[in-house]
């Protein structure tokens, strides 16, 4: 009740932000009347009490086709007022529609702010179930998947005659507690009170076959005994039900805290073991535009973002290996059009150069990937590493996999921090495990009925140590090496971050703007670092830029399409989705809109 009692209160609080004036309406109280009829018809009469906050036009009652073999006389009525069987919406008329599982019945009304108690009544057949000597109406009067609670519910049963009450056997099911019954001269009458909506009550009526005329006997073996033994049985569910939700109230609480200690001591532990990061403050914090050492921006880029490989490191690659002199990247008007776009176009062509020996795998690999695509005659920056085929995918595959190999080998990671991660993980994963296990354990029907206190205590278990099976990946940590390199090179981040703020030589204009774009800086960063302090056009030996761009603002905006372009054209970057005698009958249940 209470996971599904959160989340309609959570939507309710939603719908109420947004429509303050939301209408709403409750079912605080519902009389039944039942009639045991002496040829074995039942008819039941039930007086639905709604207040009404808002404007309504409408009521629904829902009842299971279960229990019961037909059904006539449904009728709709208001203080003596019949309603009308009609198949429409107009006003003090209600229709009756069936489906394999429920009769539906809809009546229809005006109603504003106001208490309104309308009655449904109808004849059931085949509902009692009959023995030689005795027989029984076993029934559900409120259904546990109401929307609504009820806070007085009062049933009368009677009989065609007078009974003695030693002669009436009557026996309540209610899961979260028993409802009054008492025996009565020729009837009894059972009332409860505070019925969640997620609660049933069901009773069990049982009196003298001989009340009825000419019975058909429908279970020749039934007698009071077997109804005894049943609910002697039920009694005794119940009783162990109490206890284990009592058990669990006591030392369920206190086991979730301990598994939420638990898991943070072992992370803390492992944490300090594997984690803890070397210290950095013997190193300046100064920030700065002079990079720390020649690693490549793919690689520096890989470290200072975490350790995945993402676009940015592929294309960045590419245009270091321009700016080293192994290709030309030439701008190309953007075509004109209703339906083009304004962006100019990236070829990439040859220049001739031999591969030197400074080259990495990963990068010859690049090359001669991009030498086969322009044999092919794919020249165009978006679309050489775009491809439906598994050649691309492949060589993309292979190429993460060297760089990855030659990122590890720089001795920047800790390696031996992955076993503390490993093990965190796995821990938490199987406190994680035995948190959630506990629902099936104890039961679902005993855990919806625990105290809230021991409800909060497994919230914060389950959160705890599923954020914390996350937080395995901080584990992991840069060698001191690692540490000072990443420290260093994020000083220089800062400083191209803040490129308006320091001097920039025209020259080494292209080699920051290929270090941004390895970290991943935002377009507006990139394009300060070409107009900060020049008002010089840069000239810029591996880019042939089309006439317009004339002007640092220009070359700004060139540099800032450029990485945009890149950061799209990597393989991974897009993509998308294609396209009997002991069950109850009854179990109605009544809404409104």
């Amino acid at each position: 009740m209470w996971l599904r009692t959160f989340l309609l209160s959570a939507l309710l609080f939603t719908v109420g932000l947004t429509e303050p004036s939301a209408k709403s309406y409750e079912i605080p109280e519902i009389h039944i009347e039942v009639s045991i009829n002496k040829d074995g018809t039942v008819l039941i009469t039930e007086h639905l009490t709604y207040d009404f906050d808002g404007s309504f036009s409408w009521a629904q009652y829902q009842l299971p086709k279960q229990g019961f073999t037909g059904i006539r006389n449904i009728k709709v009525s208001e203080n003596g007022t019949v309603y009308l069987n009609k198949n429409n919406e107009e006003k003090g008329t209600f229709s009756v529609s069936e489906s394999d599982e429920y009769i539906r019945l809809k009546w229809h009304f005006i109603a504003e702010d106001e208490r309104r108690t309308f009655t449904v009544s109808y004849t059931l057949e085949g509902a009692l179930t009959i023995g030689p000597k005795w027989s029984q109406f076993f029934w559900n009067y409120l259904s546990d998947e109401r929307d609504k609670s009820t806070k007085k519910l009062n049933i009368s049963i009677n009989y065609p005659e007078a009974v003695p009450s030693d002669s009436l056997f009557g026996w309540t099911r209610r899961p979260l507690g028993r409802m009054d019954l008492q025996k009565e001269q020729g009837r009894v009458k059972i009332s409860g009170k505070s019925i969640d909506d997620n609660d049933f009550a069901k009773v069990r009526a049982l009196f003298p076959t001989s009340i009825l005329t000419n019975p058909e006997i429908t279970v020749p073996d039934f007698t009071l005994s077997q109804v005894r033994s049943e609910e002697l049985a039920y009694d005794q569910k119940i009783a162990e039900r109490n206890e284990r939700k009592q058990y669990w109230d006591q030392t369920g609480e206190v086991i979730n805290y301990v598994i939420l200690l638990l898991a943070l001591i072992i992370f803390y532990v492992l944490y300090q073991k594997y984690g803890k990061r070397y210290s950095t403050s013997h190193l300046s914090s100064t920030e700065t535009i002079v990079t720390p050492s020649r690693e490549r921006p793919a690689a520096v880029g890989w470290l200072l973002n975490g350790r995945h490989i993402v676009s940015v490191h592929l294309i960045s690659t590419v245009l270091d290996l321009a700016r080293r002199g192994y290709f030309k990247i030439r701008e190309r008007k953007p075509k004109e059009g209703m339906l083009e776009d304004d962006d100019p176009t990236f070829l990439v062509e040859r220049t001739g150069q031999s591969l030197q020996d400074d080259l990495l795998d990963w990068e010859q690999d690049t090359i001669q990937f991009i030498e086969k695509r322009l044999d092919e005659d794919i020249q165009q920056l978006h679309k050489i590493f775009k491809g439906s085929n598994s050649e691309v995918s492949g060589w993309f595959s292979k190429w993460k996999n060297k760089f990855k190999t030659y990122c590890f080998n720089q001795n920047w990671i800790d390696l031996t921090s992955y076993n503390g991660a490993y093990w965190n993980l796995g821990i938490q994963l199987l406190l994680f495990s035995i948190v959630v296990g506990l629902i099936f354990y104890i039961g679902t029907d005993i855990f919806s009925a625990l105290s809230p206190s021991f409800v909060f205590s497994w919230f914060g278990a389950l959160i705890t140590t599923f954020v914390l099976a996350i937080l395995s990946l901080i584990i992991i940590r840069p060698t001191q090496k690692g540490e000072e390199i990443k420290h260093q090179w994020n000083n220089y981040k800062k400083g191209l971050k803040n490129a308006e703020e320091h001097h920039i030589s025209s020259d080494k204009l292209d080699k920051h703007f290929i270090y941004a774009l390895a970290f991943g800086l935002g377009k507006d960063k990139i394009e300060k670092i070409f107009t900060s302090h020049t008002d010089t056009m840069p000239v810029i030996a591996w880019m042939v830029f089309n006439t317009n761009t004339t002007s640092p603002a220009a070359v700004a905006n060139t540099f800032s399409t450029l990485s945009a372009t890149g950061a799209a054209s990597a393989p991974g970057t897009s993509g998308g989705a294609g396209a009997s005698a002991s069950a109850a009958g009854g179990g109605a249940s009544a809404s409104a809109g």
